[in-house]
Formats: structure tokens, C-alpha cells, sequence
């Protein structure tokens, strides 16, 4: 209850900070004018690469977001002011619970809850308009099916209907979001001991034998997606939708990415970069981090967080390796699709660094690993939110806010 409130307070005063919804490309790279329309019920594809078919969930939560601010009442982005602050207060119980679950004792458990809620990824993205700020619930619910201890051996050995039936929930909690984030289930599969010892053909031949089971909780988690999807439908009744899983049109963005693919550490950083260091002219040109002393402390940061992260595969338990392999896989996806805008996907992976390098940090030291964690979020804290609200003055200064939008008639 208490990570819960401190979420909820956070994210309150987080919603009175913002002066409204940054035009597109001003809050680092999001597209918040496209997916405000969306939200708000004006178009469900106001511009051919908005939020679709790569986020499955979206037209839904659209749907269902208009239906729920008319019955209450509310207006514009009243119902999503409330609504995100009380998501963070969850998503800190649940990375609780997860903790707790493989292992760490209360007191680290909440440790670890306080330095994710003051990672540069929980400061900028737990209440602007972005599809990302709703990862981490889905991924944590997903990540809490995949690591309990019933679930790990049954699903290695001859799983019942029962058990691929929860994994292909945890695939659709994963992937409901972004699709690209249903590998954290597939990566639930890799067993731990190919990982800490490297064996290609040893990981390959097991991998192939695990394929079958894979396959067919894949195929249960597409049926929950198709049913998000058409519940989506019905919500929104938009002929512009995207149809079920079309993604592949996603590879034309790859033309026009800027950056190189080290800018991918950026999406594991724990100290964000300052808004107004990105170079390009949106929505014409894709953005990239301009790297400079202003924008040192996240590459850094992010490098860090990388390497501590890969060395946590070591010594973490074998029902959780798929967590700092979600992360891994989050910097390999993003050298190749994000680059210069690989922070905007920073959400997504924060829980899971927070997480591996905590498994670490309690092999290394093992008594202080509660303190360092406290004192370590609350200095990303006040630095991330300087750097933050920096940023948005910033964006008042150069007045780039839309006007104020009702829901669609």
C-alpha cells in the first residue's frame, strides 16, 4: 500500500508539472499529437505511421477510454490525468511482487520499487501520452506468470493445456502493448545454463526440441490479441484501422532512422537526456540525441546499465534469466529499429535492468545492497527530474504545447 500511494503521489505531481501535450517530436521522440487524436476519438490513423497493428492493445484502450470519460463525465485528457498516476502506484506494487517472488527479502524488494521509480525511463514516461507508458503493467503481469515457481518446471516438462494456456497469456499480456515486447515470453524458454556458458549448438538443439510448446502458446496468445483486437473494433468502428497484426509496413520507417546503432543504450538508461538535445525537424525527419556534455550522463548511464545487466546472467536464478535477456534483446532491437529515438522505448525495460542488477548487486553485496538501492533512486530522482522539468520549461518557452482538445463528438 505503500509503494502504492508513494506511486500515485509521484504521478500526481508529475501531471500537474506538465504544461499539456508536447507537439510532435518536442517530448524526445513521441508522436503525441497523432495518438491524442486517437485517444480522443478524431481519427484511428491520423498519419500512416501512427500507433496501430504494432501495438494491439491501443484501438481498445481508445475505445474504451471515450466510453468510460463520457459515463463519468470527463473530458479531453481528464480521464488519462487520473488514470496514469494511479498505473504507476500498481506498477510499483507489482515489481514488489515480482521481486519478492524470486527471492529478494521485503525490505529489498522495496528497495528495488524506489530506485525503478526514480529511473529516467518511470520520470519521463508514467503519465505523458505515449503508448510505452503503459508497458511496464503488461510486462510485469507477464514477467509475474512466467517467473512463479509452478510455472517453471511444468512448462519444461510435458506442459498441460493448464500451463500453455498461462503462457499464452503471458505472451498476450507481453505483446498487448508492443508487439516486439511478447519476446519477453519467448525468452522465458532459453534455458539459463546454454546462457551463463555459452554453447551455441547445445542452446540450439534445446531450443528446437522446446519449439512445439512455443508454437502453441504462441498461437493461444494471438487468439487473446485477435480478441483484444476485435473488442477494439467494436469500440472505435474506424474503417482507417490497421488490420490485425499488420506490421510488416513497419520496416519502411527503417529507411529514415537517424543515429547509429549505439544509440540503442539509451532505451536502458537510468538518467534521461535533456529534451531540447535532439536534432532533426519533426514530423518531416526522424530525431537523434545530439552527443555532447549535456548528453553524456545517459549514454554513460546506458552502458552501464548494459554491462551490469549482462553480467547478471551469471548469478541469476534460472526462472528469471529471460529478464535481463528481455533487456539485452531491447538494446539489439534498437540498434537496428529506434537508434537516435531508442529512448523513447526506455519504459519498457526499466523494471527488468532494475531487477537484474539487483540480483547482481545481492551477490556482491549481499548486506548493502538494500541502502545503495535507496540512495542510488533517490539521487536518479533529483537528477532526472532537474533534467526533466528543464526540459519542459524548454517547451514552454518555445510554445510548443497543442491546444486544449475535447472528446470527439
Amino acid at each position: 500500500m505503500t509503494l502504492i500511494l508513494a506511486g500515485v503521489l509521484v504521478g500526481f505531481l508529475q501531471v500537474e508539472a506538465m504544461p499539456g501535450v508536447p507537439t510532435h517530436g518536442r517530448y524526445h521522440a513521441s508522436d503525441m499529437d497523432d495518438l491524442r487524436e486517437q485517444l480522443l476519438g478524431y481519427s484511428a490513423r491520423p498519419e500512416e505511421y501512427a500507433a496501430g497493428a504494432d501495438h494491439p492493445a491501443w484501438y481498445a484502450i481508445c475505445g474504451a477510454y471515450q466510453k468510460t470519460s463520457t459515463a463519468f463525465g470527463l473530458d479531453g485528457m481528464q480521464l488519462w490525468n487520473i488514470a496514469t498516476p494511479c498505473l504507476l502506484g500498481l506498477n510499483l506494487a507489482l515489481l514488489f511482487a515480482l521481486a519478492k517472488q524470486i527471492g529478494f527479502s521485503t525490505f529489498h524488494a522495496m528497495a528495488l520499487s524506489m530506485a525503478w521509480l526514480g529511473t529516467a525511463g518511470t520520470t519521463n514516461w508514467s503519465v505523458v501520452l505515449e503508448t510505452h507508458v503503459l508497458a511496464p503493467t503488461s510486462l510485469l503481469l507477464s514477467a509475474l506468470i512466467l517467473s512463479h515457481p509452478r510455472f517453471f518446471p511444468r512448462i519444461w516438462n510435458h506442459a498441460s493445456p493448464k500451463t500453455l494456456a498461462a503462457y499464452g497469456l503471458a505472451i498476450a499480456l507481453a505483446a498487448s502493448i508492443t508487439i516486439t515486447n511478447g519476446a519477453l515470453a519467448g525468452l522465458a524458454l532459453v534455458p539459463a545454463r546454454f546462457v551463463r556458458r555459452l554453447r551455441p549448438r547445445a542452446l540450439t538443439c534445446e531450443m528446437t526440441r522446446r519449439f512445439p510448446t512455443l508454437f502453441t502458446a504462441g498461437l493461444a496468445g494471438i487468439g487473446l490479441l485477435s480478441l483484444i483486437h476485435v473488442v477494439g473494433w467494436y469500440l472505435v468502428m474506424d474503417p482507417t484501422m490497421r488490420h490485425f497484426l499488420e506490421i510488416l509496413n513497419e520496416r519502411k520507417l527503417l529507411l529514415y532512422m537517424e543515429g547509429g546503432w549505439w544509440d540503442s543504450v539509451l532505451a536502458l538508461a537510468w538518467i534521461g537526456p535533456p529534451l531540447s538535445q535532439y536534432r532533426g525537424t519533426p514530423p518531416e525527419t526522424m530525431l537523434a540525441l545530439d552527443f555532447n556534455w549535456t548528453t553524456i550522463p545517459a549514454y554513460v548511464s546506458g552502458l552501464l546499465v548494459l554491462l551490469l545487466t549482462a553480467c547478471s546472467l551469471r548469478v541469476i536464478p534460472a526462472r528469471a534469466v529471460f529478464i535481463p535477456l528481455f533487456a539485452l534483446f531491447g538494446v539489439l532491437l534498437h540498434a537496428i529499429y529506434g537508434r537516435g529515438e531508442s529512448f523513447l522505448y526506455a519504459a519498457n525495460y526499466g523494471w527488468a535492468t532494475v531487477i537484474s542488477i539487483g540480483l547482481l548487486g545481492r551477490v556482491v553485496f549481499p548486506r548493502a545492497i538494500g541502502p545503495i538501492a535507496i540512495v542510488l533512486g533517490i539521487a536518479m530522482m533529483v537528477a532526472n527530474t532537474l533534467i526533466w522539468r528543464s526540459g519542459l520549461e524548454w517547451i514552454v518557452e518555445n510554445e510548443y504545447i497543442l491546444p486544449n482538445l475535447p472528446l470527439a463528438p
